[in-house]
């Protein structure tokens, strides 16, 4: 798919690998290094309190234009076919919905920042502010953003010889990420568990959406940085065949 790539489009392109990639290394990191932070009951966007709370804000809206920018490369090297509208669109609203994310702040829960109650959960024993309310309809059309763009993209791949494993990954992925905010919803909504019980469910869910929300969005513009491998022979006489059976 590189082939006759322009270098500004592999720039593009580029900024969707590094900011879905760098996105998870700042956060990692800034997780590992602050007071009272446990990464098994406290998810990222817990990091845009306290002091340093600018630098996981930050790690949003940066990360956010670089899926905009992402999408503009996209839209160039899909272009013309399948995926080359919605794609490129459904990917720019990702990085929106990523910089909604940073810019309202989510409210203080489960004991962060240190001083919290641990038994505080905005909704149901404390009052959700406005922000907090917007900032989780914004993870939420993130990812409805982001599961929506796994489909119109695998469909894409799947037009295409020696991306089976690509096409699977991405059905997949977006079959599992919004499968986990549900079972998630359920459990949390359903069953008598206590605050600990939700912190640590909330910890625990959280990481696993976390990759299937971030790293899709890195590895697909990086396989389309790859050189296209060019069909053989025996799979244009097959798709040939299967033009034919369809016609």
């Amino acid at each position: 798919m590189s082939n006759g790539q322009s270098r500004l489009t592999q720039i593009l392109l580029a900024c969707g690998v590094a900011g879905a990639f760098l996105f998870l290394i700042v956060f990692h990191i800034d997780a590992a290094t602050r007071p009272g932070f446990d990464l098994l009951r406290h998810g990222p966007s817990l990091l845009m309190l306290s002091e340093r709370g600018w630098i996981q804000i930050a790690n949003f809206t940066v990360t956010g234009l670089l899926m905009i920018a992402c999408s503009i490369g996209l839209r160039q090297t899909l272009y013309p076919g399948r995926a080359s509208k919605w794609g490129p669109l459904l990917m720019a609203a990702y990085g929106l919905g990523m910089i909604s994310t940073g810019i309202f702040v989510t409210d203080p829960q489960v004991g962060y920042p240190p001083g919290t109650p641990q038994d505080l959960l905005p909704g149901v024993n404390a009052v959700s502010t406005w922000h907090g309310d917007l900032h989780w309809m914004s993870v939420f059309f993130m990812y409805a953003m982001a599961t929506a763009a796994c489909f119109v993209l695998a469909r894409r791949f799947a037009e295409e010889p020696g991306n089976r494993w690509w096409t699977a990954s991405l059905v997949i992925t977006g079959i599992a990420a919004p499968t986990v905010l549900f079972v998630g919803a359920v459990i949390v909504q359903t069953l008598a568990i206590s605050n600990e019980g939700f912190a640590l469910l909330d910890g625990i869910f959280g990481r696993a959406i976390i990759p299937l929300g971030w790293v899709w969005a890195g590895l697909v513009p990086l396989r389309l940085m790859m050189p296209r491998r060019e069909p053989n022979d025996d799979e244009q006489g097959q798709a040939l065949h299967a033009q034919k059976e369809a016609g």
